[in-house]
């Protein structure tokens, strides 16, 4: 294990211990999917301790560590136990969310803005790229999810991306607006069911560049690296290749009269 996995593990540990000390919401900054990944044993081994993964909505890339005490209870009286309670507590609770939406609309109409502009102009204020989660776009903006700290600051300092205008509000995750996803329905025929193959068929690459791309851990099942070329799946998987996006695995419908296995995919576009 490398220094700077180390440090994130160290960390972890810490903000468990403060949370045991404080009974009270702790949080880690937003983690990669790597690190997400490096971060998940733990967490698996202290969910009845009231540690979570999560980054504001369901599926989301970018990731806290959360730790909540069990005295968290929802509108109807019951206690958080499980993600999907963790999520509706804060959609009740916006004042105890460690993530808030940063809501940006465009200033200048015919403009759009990608990913990368929006990223690269938030970093220009000087903010790290821990305290940002996941950035949803849209075609007149984008929905950012950041860490509530910094949430006020970026509304009142970020209004612009290179020179095109943009006006920023915080939101709760209750405002969460989901863009209808585009989706491409492949069917392809795979020797088997193992990642390298499915990686190979779902984002139209050779299965050796699958094969060297898992090995670089820049493969995710279901948001955790897989180095395993030869990992069977069932079916159900989200599978994502850094830098090539995403893709569900939906599993073997048919066969050929030669015995060729025909696999499903929603591919995200």
């Amino acid at each position: 294990m490398n220094d700077a996995n180390k440090l994130l593990l160290n960390i972890i540990e810490d903000r468990f211990r403060r949370f045991q000390k404080s009974y009270s919401i702790v949080t880690t900054d937003f983690l990669d999917m790597t690190q997400g990944s490096l971060a998940e044993p733990f967490v698996r081994s202290h969910q009845q301790e009231g540690a979570f993964m999560f980054g504001g909505y369901e599926d989301a890339e970018r990731r806290m560590v959360v730790f909540s005490p069990d005295y968290l209870t929802l509108s109807d009286g019951s206690s958080v136990s499980n993600l999907a309670e963790l999520s509706q507590y804060f959609d009740e609770n916006p004042e105890d969310s460690p993530i808030s939406i940063l809501d940006v609309t465009i200033k200048q109409k015919g403009v759009t803005l990608k990913h990368s502009d929006y990223l690269g102009s938030l970093l220009s204020l000087g903010i790290k790229r821990e305290k940002t989660g996941d950035i949803m776009v849209r075609s007149d903006g984008a929905q950012i999810f950041v860490a509530s700290e910094i949430a006020d600051y970026l509304a009142e300092n970020y209004f612009k991306a290179g020179r095109v205008p943009l006006e920023a509000r915080v939101k709760p995750l209750s405002e969460l607006v989901r863009a209808e996803a585009n989706i491409e329905v492949l069917r392809v025929s795979i020797p088997s069911p193992r990642l390298d193959n499915a990686i190979s068929a779902a984002f139209n690459i050779s299965r050796k560049s699958a094969v060297e791309a898992i090995n670089r851990g820049i493969v995710f099942v279901d948001n955790v690296e897989n180095k395993k070329p030869d990992y069977t799946l069932k079916g159900g998987e989200k599978l994502v290749l850094r830098g090539k996006g995403k893709a569900i695995y939906k599993g073997i419908n048919g066969t050929s009269k030669k015995g060729k296995l025909y696999a499903e995919f929603d591919r995200y576009i």
